[in-house]
């Protein structure tokens, strides 16, 4: 079983997330699983996108620019090999997958317009016939087959090999393969649902993905230059043709300087956005909110290579930082604080019975003669994540434990968190499953992310991945109580990912997802 989860994929699988069902007849026939939708907040968005006031363009026209507070994670456009923000954006629009996700969670055909349970480890997938990639060459069952196998290999050390579990292909025909996993695999559907489909041929020859993004998908690569990464419209897409000509996705770390290009209309979409801007837009109907959040939750990671390898120092903390005084007084109540390792969002979620109270009398106690002192790094990657790291500081040094704040920029705050004992981030699903959240505590994951090696993290994890229909929620249940009540982070509260759009923009909504899969669908109206 610990075999299964400790494969090499884990390796260069170093970075944390914002560092994520319907059986549908025949089409997903004995799939399982649920549907991951949007959880509820105190509702402090301006209202419902507006109706479109017309037509959709009858060509792509326009230019739909987003506003975010983190660049790629790299020049290196292969899917499978990173994880972050903007990476999902442009990987959600230049790709495809075979099942896909509506902005309610549903599960729906994509490329795939059969899905059918064999057996216990074998899904057959029936594609659909006729789908080109942007080049021009088709989309055949080599493709999928190519793109599910270098995952599924036991020696992958691609960073999303963990979306899947260890499997082979087998083709039939063009458009008909099995996928075979080794052993039950819980979270099948979600992981056809998210894993981007690739040519073989950039496969074969991976030096293709330092050139360009090449998919199936409604837009198509075109640059990424400066701040800025641009994708055009694929007017030879085989569904629905995309409305705007040109998606921009523009890193702007500074916030105020983010803000302000929204309002000036530099920008029309503001991703994760915290109190402060929300406030900023309130009753004003040139804009509305939209809330539809992949499962995310923020933490403050630990490391555990130094005094916070042990347990009660841990817990401690979790006594002496008040989650909710946080959670209602800086974040202004928008974020739900939880009673789990996951957040409240995620399929499966289950308030547990332990309880970490504001008490610091407790957390004194727990601490005991240890002389604790950590080393915390801040940045503005996060809405108020100076000030929580700031209140996070303050707590502990009222029960005696030193804090070294550092503030860093962003991208060096990417790169050098986990060389630092603190660092508050944000562990969301790619794929809204609890499986995707859980991977990041085992393997060579667990040692990038927080320097954790835990057999029994590993054990839990393969369980509850080879637990199959109703059979995997108490599985998914175990996992979450060891890490809740190991405290393995500092679990503050959900992470709900709210983005002011302009009303200028149509038709525009959001999967629970990480990326913009629906985003085609939206168009600019004229000023």
């Amino acid at each position: 079983m610990a075999g299964q989860i400790s494969r090499a994929q884990f390796i260069t699988r170093g970075v944390a997330a914002g560092v994520s069902l319907t059986v549908l007849g025949s089409v997903l026939a004995a799939c399982g699983g649920e549907s991951a939708g949007g959880g509820a907040a105190t509702d402090v968005a301006t209202g419902a996108a507006p109706t479109p006031v017309g037509r959709p363009p009858a060509t792509p026209t326009g230019t739909l620019v987003y506003g975010n507070a983190e660049p790629p994670t790299a020049n290196y456009w292969d899917p499978a090999a990173g994880f972050g923000l903007v990476d999902e954006q442009v990987a959600s629009l230049v790709h495809d997958t075979l099942l896909a996700h509506d902005a309610d969670g549903n599960v729906h055909p994509q490329l795939a317009t059969r899905v059918d349970r064999v057996s216990d480890v074998k899904v057959r997938i029936t594609l659909r016939d006729g789908v080109r990639f942007q080049d021009g060459t088709p989309l055949t069952s080599a493709d999928v087959a190519a793109t599910f196998d270098r995952l599924g290999a036991r020696d992958s050390r691609l960073a999303q090999s963990n979306t899947v579990s260890p499997l082979h292909c087998v083709v039939h025909s063009p458009t008909s393969l099995d996928i075979v996993t080794d052993k039950p695999f819980g979270p099948m559907e979600a992981a056809l649902a998210y894993v981007k489909i690739l040519p073989k041929s950039d496969i074969d020859h991976p030096a293709n993905f330092r050139r360009r993004a090449l998919g199936a998908g409604p837009y198509r690569f075109v640059s990424y230059e400066g701040n800025t990464v641009t994708l055009t419209a694929n007017d030879d897409y085989w569904g629905e043709k995309p409305h705007a000509l040109e998606i921009k996705f523009e890193y702007i770390e500074d916030l105020e300087a983010r803000t302000n290009a929204l309002l000036t209309g530099d920008i029309q979409i503001m991703s994760r956005v915290g109190s402060e801007q929300l406030a900023r837009v309130r009753d004003d109907d040139a804009y509305y909110t939209t809330k539809t959040s992949p499962p995310s939750q923020v933490c403050s990671l630990y490391q555990h290579n130094g005094a916070l390898r042990d347990a009660e120092v841990r817990q401690a903390i979790a006594h002496a930082v008040d989650r909710e005084a946080i959670a209602r007084g800086i974040l202004k109540g928008i974020f739900p604080v939880g009673q789990s390792s996951l957040p409240t969002t995620s399929p499966m979620y289950e308030a547990l019975d332990t309880r970490f109270p504001y008490d610091p009398e407790k957390a004194k106690a727990l601490i005991g003669d240890r002389a604790v002192e950590l080393r915390m790094a801040t940045a503005t990657l996060f809405s108020h994540q100076v000030e929580i790291d700031q209140a996070i500081a303050q707590y502990l040094e009222a029960v005696g434990i030193k804090v070294n704040l550092t503030k860093l920029e962003v991208g060096a705050f990417r790169t050098s968190y986990n060389q630092y004992d603190l660092s508050l981030n944000t562990l969301g699903s790619f794929t809204g499953d609890p499986d995707f959240i859980f991977g990041f505590y085992a393997g060579g994951t667990g040692e990038a992310v927080f320097h954790l090696r835990d057999p029994k993290i590993v054990d839990l994890i393969a369980a509850q991945r080879e637990a199959v229909g109703d059979a995997r929620p108490p599985k998914v249940t175990e996992l979450a109580s060891y890490l809740w009540d190991q405290q393995t982070t500092l679990y503050l509260s959900d992470e709900i990912w709210y983005f002011i759009v302009s009303s200028r923009v149509q038709n525009y909504e959001r999967a629970p997802l990480i990326g913009e899969p629906l985003a085609a669908k939206a168009w600019l109206e004229a000023a």
